[in-house]
């Protein structure tokens, strides 16, 4: 017989699958982005700066598969 707590965690991890299924695209913020690879990110010329080199956001954006919004100055991805 299935356990009461199973059977919830199954519905729950369902559940979870089918809303971020439907959620459309991931997005990240530039900064955030920037600052997860160890960067500095500069709001003005939409760069991030490491210390080995500077590549801009959409740049970044882009080796990740994703669509880079300079107005909203967000990463998007599509699932």
């Amino acid at each position: 017989m299935i356990d009461r707590r199973h059977l919830v965690l199954v519905m729950t991890l369902t559940a979870a699958v089918a809303v971020t299924g439907c959620a459309g695209k991931v997005q990240i913020s530039s900064a955030k982005m920037c600052k997860a690879h160890g960067g500095t990110y500069n709001a003005s010329s939409q760069s991030c700066s490491y210390t080995a080199q500077t590549r801009t956001a959409k740049q970044t954006c882009e080796e990740h598969d994703g669509y880079f919004d300079p107005a909203a100055q967000i990463c998007a991805f599509n699932p």
